[in-house]
């Protein structure tokens, strides 16, 4: 059997989601290939027993999607990815995504996509290599004993941020605030994100002097992504909203202490004995055009944030027993585990 995997090779997450499908499947002894959604098909050239599209469930992509759906490129297609909230009301996509075969990542997916009135066939959540997250002795890997040297005594916290509003750059920049006149010389901050948009969401983050902002996202191989979340005491992760949180879960298999929002699907990857929890008060529902839906924003006190990041730093002993029963749990998510079933049909 040949299958195709089709996804977004420009995205850095979805990027390495694809490459480790493409390992499964190898691993499974299917004859695989990786592909752009964007790319152009040449029947009869291009034609495969399988195709999986690894992409937001948002309607852009699933259009895209039919055109490698129809019976003379594949026989079996599966739609696979996330989903940022229930539909906002577009009949004509309803009507074509109700005709697919459709896996998400998350319950929460599952949930919003049935609150729209598409069925799900299946849950099958994101996966991780654990190599990706070891790494020797050798100097290449001394991130973390350079960051040590240069900030001695300080608690180092890092977060990894794509380009959206909803991942709270808002609230990450007050509880900074707020955490820069509480605790000033016990910690710095370092923030792997697109410097321009982080600064457009939040502009008070610039006047932060324990932040160091580094502007590389989506330049890197994984693996460096991978080093950073490794390289620091406490990994936070301010965002009001997720489809599944994958930074959550490399942070898990890098045994690192977490800090996140009680939120699902954070929630379906960490509890309160996994990870340092703080509560969001409402849910703030905004329409989302491009992905097309109604986004459940979960707003929380930035000073809960910032309690908690202190909490984090004032308790090692705890943070490391979290960090430990977290990565126990990111064991689960293997990517032999998770998505041998998925490529193999």
């Amino acid at each position: 059997m040949n299958l195709a995997i089709f996804s977004l090779r420009g995205a850095a997450a979805f990027r390495n989601q694809s490459a480790l499908l493409y390992k499964a499947a190898v691993h499974a002894g299917l004859e695989c290939e990786e592909r752009d959604i964007e790319d152009r098909v040449h029947f009869p050239k291009d034609r495969w027993d399988r195709v999986i599209v690894l992409a937001p469930l948002w309607p852009r992509y699933t259009f895209d999607a039919v055109r490698l759906s129809t019976p003379w490129i594949t026989r079996n297609f599966t739609l696979y990815g996330p989903v940022d909230g229930p539909y906002s009301l577009n009949i004509t996509f309803t009507k074509v995504i109700k005709q697919m075969r459709v896996i998400t990542v998350s319950q929460f997916c599952k949930e919003c996509m049935e609150r729209s009135g598409i069925r799900v066939d299946g849950v099958v959540p994101h996966g991780i290599d654990p190599a990706d997250f070891q790494f020797s002795e050798a100097p290449q890997y001394g991130r973390f004993n350079r960051l040590r040297e240069e900030h001695p005594g300080k608690t180092i916290f890092f977060s990894n941020l794509s380009s959206r509003e909803r991942k709270g750059f808002k609230h990450l920049a007050r509880a900074l605030q707020i955490l820069q006149k509480e605790r000033p010389d016990a910690w710095i901050f370092v923030l792997h994100a697109d410097r321009t948009e982080a600064l457009k969401y939040a502009p008070d983050l610039a006047g932060i002097s324990n932040l160091k902002i580094e502007d590389a996202y989506n330049k890197l191989p994984f693996r460096q992504i991978a080093l950073k979340t490794a390289s620091c005491d406490v990994f936070v992760f301010p965002s009001l909203l997720e489809g599944f949180g994958l930074p959550v879960l490399e942070a898990m298999a890098a045994k690192r202490p977490i800090v996140c929002c009680d939120i699902p699907p954070l929630n379906e990857l960490v509890n309160d004995r996994q990870a340092w929890l703080f509560p969001f008060q409402t849910i703030r529902e905004k329409v989302l055009k491009r992905p097309g839906c109604v986004a459940p924003l979960h707003e929380y006190d930035p000073a809960d944030l910032a309690a908690t990041m202190a909490t984090a730093m004032d308790q090692p002993k705890e943070s490391s027993e979290k960090a430990e029963a977290a990565f126990r749990k990111s064991k689960k998510y293997h990517y032999l585990k998770v998505y041998t079933p998925l490529v193999t049909g």
